[in-house]
């Protein structure tokens, strides 16, 4: 629930005059915690792995694998952003295009 009330008058406006109530006041000072993943994205990571674990046991369909370690390329990019710190934006912004490389080579490779 969001409330309006103030305990200085010099805070109920921003630097532009915009009027700012005591709720987004205080969530700019204690921002919320978001979890890394969030549960039903979890759960796709799991999926995912499981059927790459099949893929790769049976050796049924490769195009599947590559799909799928293009999911989880793409899905390791929060753990690249909080484990390498300054750099983590740059490995980032590299397993992105990785992921998507190998998500378009896997399109053209199934239409050959």
């Amino acid at each position: 629930m969001r409330y309006r009330w103030f305990a200085d008058e010099n805070k109920e406006t921003d630097e532009y005059g915009v009027p700012v109530s005591r709720a987004e006041y205080d969530e700019a000072l204690h921002p919320q915690k978001t979890p890394l993943y969030q549960p039903m994205e979890m759960l796709a990571i799991v999926v995912v792995a499981s059927i790459l674990a099949y893929e790769w046991l049976a050796g049924d369909n490769a195009l599947v694998m590559f799909l799928c370690v293009s999911f989880l390329t793409y899905e390791l990019r929060p753990l690249a952003k909080l484990c390498l710190g300054k750099n983590g934006d740059a490995v980032s912004n590299a397993l992105t295009g990785f992921s998507i490389a190998t998500f378009l080579g896997t399109l053209v490779w199934m239409f050959m």
